[in-house]
């Protein structure tokens, strides 16, 4: 189907050099006389890209330009304007009136055909990228649904492995299967949410940070043990909860936490800190690792970033547990970092807003 342009102007001589300049480019050409018949002619057809003179009659282009930004069903068609003004003033208003480039009179074929084809260009990559966006939501909507199938089996079992008298080390596996399944199942819950209609969530609530460091070390325990890891708390006394969506918080920290693992070599040592600032509680999870190269330290909050360390027993990286780490924090008001001791190590942080009294 081809694409449509909307040529809007007053002057029928600069619509006919307009009609010449994009002869044989395989658009579909509208004129609309005035501002008034170009915002009535889109509320029966939307075009791709319009042409607007400024100098109109009546409703002038500035004004159809805000007006057309004003409804919702053609804020998004990219507006060039046509002006014989050349004063930095004009342009800067036509900007602001919405218009992504401008046309200036005497009108040059190749000049305006470049600009034309240079802007229906960016549209028609914007549609496909909204469309790829939109094809992998739906993906993602549906693998994350079905998902909690095979996760509520593993709940179920592990309740009645739990009924039949599970004990000792036995039943602490079973706790672990359970604790870490019921976070998948938050994780799930969270993202489902976010998907249906991209309502905001609920006000941040009040998040005990000791509690949720502790609760995750110790759901990581088995693989602790598995690498003969060590795990010391330096967790501050009687710290202000924190604003902050809690299963959010158990996800960036359970992300930092599992990371040490990854990369630590067997008998290593991960220390767990929480200490109070002015306005917010710092938490970290620091190693005794190899750390991070100085010139990959800048990639490490960004999605898919593959450094040159690799797990040491077997794990699986993804490049995106550092960037999920980000986008939770930064989602309830709070900062992200690492930093790198000279001594050597890792120490991964976040910190949180202090909440308010209740």
């Amino acid at each position: 189907m081809p694409e449509t342009i909307l040529i809007v102007d007053d002057t029928p001589a600069n619509i006919s050099v307009l009609v010449d300049a994009l002869a044989g480019t395989g658009h579909q050409l509208l004129v609309a006389e005035d501002g008034e018949d170009a915002l009535e002619q889109t509320t029966r057809v939307l075009p791709d890209l319009i042409l607007l003179d400024v100098m109109m009659p009546g409703l002038d282009g500035y004004e159809t330009c805000r007006r057309l930004k004003a409804r919702a069903d053609t804020r998004d068609i990219p507006v060039i304007f046509m002006t014989a003004l050349h004063e930095t003033a004009e342009k800067v208003k036509a900007f602001a009136a919405g218009a992504v480039d401008y046309i200036t009179k005497p009108i040059q074929h190749e000049e305006a055909l470049a600009r034309i084809q240079a802007h229906m260009t960016l549209r028609r990559l914007r549609r496909e990228l909204e469309r790829e966006l939109l094809l992998k939501q739906r993906f993602m909507s549906i693998a994350a649904h079905d998902l909690r199938n095979p996760l509520c089996l593993i709940l179920m079992s592990g309740e009645m492995a739990r009924r039949k008298g599970a004990a000792g080390p036995l039943a602490e596996y079973f706790e672990n299967i359970d604790s870490s399944a019921r976070q998948i199942r938050r994780i799930i819950d969270t993202f489902l949410s976010g998907q249906r209609g991209g309502e905001a969530r609920g006000q941040p609530g009040r998040t005990d940070l000791n509690l949720i460091a502790t609760a995750v070390a110790a759901q990581n325990e088995p693989a602790c043990e598995r690498k003969q890891l060590t795990v010391e708390f330096e967790l501050g006394e009687n710290l202000p909860p924190v604003r902050g969506d809690a299963g959010y918080v158990y996800q960036a920290f359970t992300n930092y936490f599992s990371n040490a693992i990854k990369f630590l070599p067997t008998g290593g040592l991960i220390r767990v800190r929480s200490t109070l600032g002015e306005t917010a509680v710092r938490c970290e999870v620091a190693d005794n690792g190899p750390g991070v190269p100085a010139g990959e330290r800048d990639r490490l909050f960004t999605e898919n970033a593959r450094l040159s360390n690799r797990p040491t027993g077997g794990e699986e990286s993804t490049g995106l547990g550092l960037s999920i780490v980000k986008q939770l924090i930064e989602s309830d008001g709070g900062r992200v970092g690492a930093d790198f001791p000279a001594a050597g190590g890792s120490v991964f942080w976040f910190e949180l807003p202090i909440a308010p009294g209740p």
